[in-house]
């Protein structure tokens, strides 16, 4: 919905005053853009915009690296914050939101950790905070949490990069992209669910 809408307004958000910001945003450089990706989807912060602003602001290379590279730390010092450090507080932060620490057996700790990174309209913050709480070893966690983290991220990127140039072949991979990925993650979902209730029913 927020791409559609993205697009349909597309040359009301191209005037100055969008332009400023992201000149504005530029000055700041890089390294301080993405520091701020880093820290503040632990504060509850959505991860959407910033990554639209990455693809906007920065050239692809850029944009792709700096935002992976924030993501995994994000993703890293979520696991330490939860798992680790501050376990109580964020136990009681989660119950807050209607949901419970999973269980992670080992033979269907792979499956919980895919749903739970696929699971629609769950914040990304959130996510992080369950597969710590669940104690998910670190080499798994962070094996899993990234390249689906990614996947589903660089359609966004694309997405910021091509309204800000304007470019409809670019802006149609980009929705492409992300209704094919929305298709496979729910067909994914519906196998490891069913996977789940398999292996919990023998």
């Amino acid at each position: 919905m927020a791409a559609v809408l993205f697009w349909q307004f597309r040359h009301e958000l191209g005037e100055v005053d969008v332009q400023a910001g992201i000149d504005w945003i530029t000055d700041f450089g890089p390294i301080p853009f993405f520091a701020a990706m880093a820290v503040l989807p632990s504060f509850w912060a959505p991860v959407s915009p910033l990554l639209l602003l990455a693809g906007a602001v920065y050239e692809m290379p850029v944009a792709i690296g700096g935002s992976a590279a924030a993501l995994a730390i994000n993703m890293a010092l979520s696991w330490l914050l939860a798992g680790k450090f501050f376990r109580p507080p964020f136990e009681r932060l989660v119950h807050r939101f209607g949901y419970s620490v999973p269980e992670l057996k080992r033979e269907s700790m792979f499956t919980v950790a895919v749903l739970l990174r696929i699971t629609p309209g769950m914040p990304f913050s959130l996510q992080n905070y369950l597969l710590g709480l669940a104690r998910m070893p670190f080499l798994w966690y962070m094996g899993v949490s990234l390249p689906l983290t990614l996947i589903l991220s660089l359609s966004i990127v694309i997405f910021g990069d091509a309204i800000l140039k304007g470019n409809t072949a670019l802006i149609l991979l980009a929705i492409s992209l992300f209704v094919a990925l929305s298709l496979g993650v729910r067909f994914l979902r519906a196998r490891l669910k069913a996977k789940l209730i398999t292996g919990g029913s023998s």
